[in-house]
C-alpha cells in the first residue's frame, strides 16, 4: 500500500502519455492506448490527477487534508500498481508532456464495405471498384455476403486485391458444411491479406487463430441477414488504441473516410444508410468522396452527440448514424445503444419503450423478433 513520506512527498505523479482520460457524467475511463486496455475510475481521481500536473504530493495531501489521506494513498496505490502513472522530480517531469491530441491519415478512404446479395450481381462491378479503392489508398476492406460464398468465389474476391494498396480484408459469409476450418485455414495461408473470416449463421461457435496474431476464423451463431444487423453498440466492440482514440477527437470513428457499396450497387457512407450518392455503374467513388454532403456524417464527433457527449466510453466506442433514437436529428444517440451515462447501467436497447417509435421508423421490428 502506498504511503506518503519524506522520501516521496516532493515527487510529482506523472501520467504516462499513452494513458488518456475521458470524463463522463458520474465516472471516468482511463484508457491505456499502448496496451489497448481501459478501466473505470471515479471522477474524483481525475480531479486528483489534474492537480498532480501542477503540485507535488506534499502540496496535494496538504490541499486535501488529513481526512482524505487514506483515499489519496489508495488512488496512488492503484495508479502506480497498474502503471498508469510514475513518480518523478519536478525537473524531470517537464520532459514528459501529455500526448498531443492530433489525428492524420494518408488515406483518402481508410476503409470500405462491399455487401453481397448474390455473387453474380456483385462481380459485374467488383474489379472496377477494387481499382477505384486502390486509387483512393484504401487500407482495409470488408466483404459481407448474406448468403454462402464458395471457396472459388472467395478466392476470386481476394485475388483482385492482391496487388492493390489494400492491406487487409475481412470476409463475412454464411455457413456451409464445405467451409471447414481446414479449407479456410488453407485459404488464409494462400492469401495473407485476409485478416479475418467470419462464418455467420453457424450451428456452433468457434474461434480459430490461424497465423498467430495475424489471421483468425470465427464461427458464430449470429445471423447476418441484411444491412439492418449493423449499428449495435456493445462493450465487445470498444477499441482503446491510440489511433481510434485520437480520431474520435475530430471525427466519427465509424464513418470517417469510409465508403460502402450496398448489395444493390449504390454508393453510401454505410450500407445501412437510406441515402446514397449514386450507383457505382454511373458514378465513381472519387466523385462521391469529394462530395461535401458525403463528408458531413464522418465529421460528427461523440462530443457533439446527445447523451454520448456525457459518456465515459465515448472515445473508445464506435458510433452509428444509420440508426438513431430521433431519426430527424443527426446528432441523436445511436438507437442500438442500451447504455446510460446517467445511471451507468446497460439495458437491452430493443426493449426500451422510448425507442419503439424509431424502431418502427427503420423497420427493425422483424429483425428484433428474429
Amino acid at each position: 500500500m502506498f504511503q506518503i513520506n519524506e522520501n516521496n512527498q516532493s515527487k510529482y505523479a506523472c501520467l504516462f502519455a499513452s494513458c488518456c482520460i475521458t470524463k463522463g457524467e458520474n465516472r471516468a475511463l482511463i484508457s491505456d492506448t499502448q496496451r489497448g486496455t481501459f478501466e473505470l475510475i471515479p471522477n474524483d481521481m481525475v480531479t486528483f490527477l489534474e492537480h498532480a500536473q501542477h503540485h507535488n504530493l506534499n502540496s496535494i495531501f496538504t490541499m486535501y487534508g488529513e481526512d482524505n489521506k487514506d483515499i489519496l494513498e489508495s488512488y496512488l496505490d492503484f495508479l502506480l500498481q497498474d502503471e498508469y502513472i510514475f513518480l518523478t522530480d519536478e525537473a524531470i517531469k517537464e520532459h514528459f508532456p501529455p500526448l498531443k491530441k492530433q489525428w492524420k491519415s494518408p488515406h483518402i478512404i481508410s476503409n470500405a464495405i462491399i455487401d453481397i446479395a448474390t455473387y453474380s450481381a456483385t462481380t459485374t462491378y467488383y474489379n472496377d471498384i477494387i481499382k477505384q479503392l486502390d486509387a483512393l489508398r484504401c487500407q482495409a476492406l470488408q466483404i459481407r455476403s448474406y448468403t454462402t460464398l464458395t471457396i472459388d468465389e472467395i478466392t476470386h474476391l481476394v485475388t483482385a486485391v492482391k496487388d492493390m494498396s489494400i492491406e487487409s480484408v475481412e470476409i463475412y459469409t454464411s455457413f456451409s458444411e464445405l467451409l471447414t476450418p481446414q479449407v479456410l485455414n488453407t485459404l488464409l495461408f494462400e492469401h495473407t491479406k485476409i485478416a479475418t473470416i467470419i462464418i455467420h449463421s453457424a450451428p456452433y461457435v468457434n474461434d480459430i487463430e490461424v497465423i498467430k496474431g495475424l489471421s483468425t476464423i470465427h464461427f458464430t451463431e449470429e445471423v447476418l441477414a441484411s444491412e439492418q444487423c449493423c449499428g449495435i453498440v456493445s462493450k465487445k466492440y470498444f477499441n482503446p488504441n491510440k489511433d481510434v482514440f485520437m480520431e474520435s477527437q475530430f471525427h466519427n470513428t465509424c464513418l470517417n473516410r469510409k465508403i460502402s457499396i450496398d448489395k444493390d450497387g449504390f454508393i453510401k457512407n454505410c450500407p445501412s444508410m437510406r441515402n446514397h450518392y449514386g450507383h457505382c455503374s454511373k458514378h465513381t467513388l472519387d466523385e462521391v468522396v469529394h462530395n461535401e454532403k458525403f463528408k458531413v456524417l464522418g465529421n460528427i464527433t461523440k462530443d457533439q452527440i446527445n447523451v454520448c457527449s456525457a459518456c465515459e466510453f465515448r472515445h473508445v466506442c464506435t458510433d452509428c448514424r444509420a440508426y438513431v433514437e430521433d431519426p430527424s436529428d443527426i446528432y441523436s444517440k445511436p438507437l442500438k445503444c442500451g447504455y446510460s451515462p446517467t445511471t451507468n447501467t446497460w439495458e437491452e436497447w430493443s426493449e426500451n419503450p422510448l425507442k419503439q417509435k424509431a424502431i418502427a421508423h427503420y423497420g427493425l421490428n422483424q429483425l428484433i423478433k428474429a
